[in-house]
């Protein structure tokens, strides 16, 4: 029996195959992951745009960076509805 029988090479094809089924699953599950992650960061940087161009639209550019900091906080500490 040191011979492999054909039922044990129909084993190590399908297993092969199976290998070979779940490293391309892996790599396309990487690549979704990755694809959303870039996704996710231009949209990040989207937002921060439209935050730059309220602060500069509403004339908020010319107040220095502490003073501006603590309007925002003071402002989000006065709203009458907690953001969730």
């Amino acid at each position: 029996m040191t011979q492999p029988t054909h039922y044990h090479q129909k084993i190590q094809r399908a297993t092969e195959r199976l290998a070979h089924l779940q490293a391309r699953e892996l790599l396309a599950n990487q690549r979704h992951e990755a694809k959303a992650r870039e996704a996710a960061k231009r949209e990040e940087l989207k937002r921060r745009h439209r935050l730059a161009d309220l602060v500069v639209s509403t004339g908020a550019h010319v107040l220095d960076d502490v003073e501006l900091q603590a309007l925002l906080i003071s402002h989000m500490k006065d709203r009458a509805e907690p953001l969730h």
